[in-house]
């Protein structure tokens, strides 16, 4: 799955979004933790440094200066880093003991940078000046641990956000996967319906998640469909053939009193059953199994110049034009019952003179057939009612036909997946059929 793919699945967002939310979770508390127990050590540091000055405090009480200096010499000489700093100095400003140079700090708490007391280290220190029987003492201790827990906490909560963060992503691509893989089973199911299989099915784990509480719930409603979508085709079919019988009685006893009129009646009833019937068959689904590989542009050709000479006869004129050969898989039956019903309908409701041509052509991955007339077209409004059935413009109501002709055009169109569209020709009416082009 490419990572632009993986983006748009709800899943790995939604994963994405948790990782994110644990990852700031993980700062904030790492954030917090890191300065508690930097404050912690500040405070055991500074209490370091007020016991040691307490200690020389001490020994400045016995009023011998001298103790003071070699009190210091030995804290010097036990802190050979120098990660313990010491200044003593006399009233008039002489040091007396020192391991660092001559510099002056104000009186209480400082931090001041390593270089100040020229100590090789970038860690700075943390000090305190006071006065001890009139000497000035200072002393400080180094920020090296204060540092050091800095980044080792930096570094354990970085790799531990990069950890979190690859293994929730991780986990969050395979969850899309699983669900992708589920939700392309449901999509390939419903195109299944949508294209007549109402036996299609989808598959239910034993999980017993949600996805599977989902796709019981579509198998359910996808049963109740096809129950009532085979109770409706049974009536209609029942009712087709049921009147069918009493038709043609009726018919011969027409035919025996020689009433043409009726009889012409008649058949058209009889035809408008038919069409009905084709169309109840065509949307019921047509297996795409059975459908073939042919060149629609020939099918096109074929059933325009059979019409020539009916627009001929009709003071009109029909031209096909078609490129090379346009594969596709479809079925050529019902392909030309199509383009005749277009046909037809150009000639039965255009006025004589009207130039009716027929095109195939390839468009990217897809083959169009048009058919375009210049005669009065259809209204923008009515375009998408007259591909119902039994409608009919008002213009139309006294012409022949039963208003099945785009019905049943409408009907094959969607059983190959093409694409219809009704458009203004200005004047006249374009109808373009959209067909995919079959792979080599």
């Amino acid at each position: 799955m490419r990572p632009a793919d993986l983006m748009r699945r709800t899943s790995f967002r939604l994963a994405l979004g948790v990782t994110l939310f644990v990852v700031s979770a993980l700062v904030l508390a790492s954030a917090l933790s890191y300065n508690l127990l930097r404050q912690q050590l500040l405070t055991r540091q500074d209490a370091r440094i007020i016991e040691i000055y307490t200690a020389l405090q001490q020994t400045s009480l016995t009023g011998e200066v001298q103790d003071l200096v070699e009190a210091i010499a030995t804290r010097i000489t036990a802190s050979p880093d120098r990660s313990t700093v010491f200044l003593l100095r006399a009233p008039d400003g002489q040091v007396l003991a020192a391991n660092i140079p001559d510099v002056w700090v104000k009186p209480g708490w400082s931090t001041v940078d390593a270089t100040v007391v020229d100590v090789p280290t970038d860690y700075p220190f943390r000090m305190f000046a006071g006065s001890l029987a009139g000497y000035s003492v200072i002393v400080g201790l180094t920020d090296a641990d204060l540092d050091d827990l800095a980044e080792i906490s930096l570094t354990a909560f970085g790799w531990s956000a990069l950890a979190v963060m690859v293994i929730a992503i991780g986990a969050g691509a395979l969850i899309a996967s699983q669900v992708q893989s589920r939700i392309s089973e449901v999509e390939a199911t419903l195109h299944s319906v949508a294209h007549g299989d109402l036996t299609a099915r989808l598959a239910v784990s034993r999980q017993g998640n949600d996805l599977d509480l989902i796709a019981t719930a579509i198998n359910s409603a996808l049963a109740r469909l096809g129950s009532v979508v085979d109770a409706m085709r049974q009536v209609s079919a029942d009712i087709a053939h049921d009147l069918r019988t009493p038709l043609n009685r009726l018919r011969i006893h027409i035919e025996a009193a020689d009433q043409p009129a009726a009889l012409a009646e008649i058949d058209s009833i009889g035809q408008t059953f038919s069409a009905l019937l084709r169309i109840a068959q065509i949307e019921s689904g047509t297996p795409a199994e059975t459908f073939t590989r042919l060149d629609v542009a020939a099918v096109l050709a074929s059933v325009a110049d059979v019409y020539a000479e009916v627009a001929t006869d009709a003071d009109m004129i029909l031209t096909c034009h078609a490129d090379a050969a346009l594969w596709i898989m479809g079925d050529k039956g019902l392909l030309t019952q199509a383009f005749a019903n277009l046909i037809e309908n150009a000639l039965r409701h255009c006025p004589p003179g009207t130039v009716i041509t027929c095109e195939a052509a390839a468009f990217g991955d897809h083959a169009t057939a048009t058919i375009r007339d210049n005669g009065h077209g259809i209204p923008e409004a009515e375009r998408d009612k007259v591909l119902r059935r039994l409608y009919r413009l008002e213009k139309s109501r006294t012409t022949e036909g039963s208003g099945l002709g785009l019905a049943l055009v409408k009907a094959v169109s969607d059983a190959h997946g093409a694409v219809l569209v009704l458009d203004d020709a200005d004047p006249g009416l374009i109808v373009r059929l959209s067909f995919p082009l079959a792979t080599a």
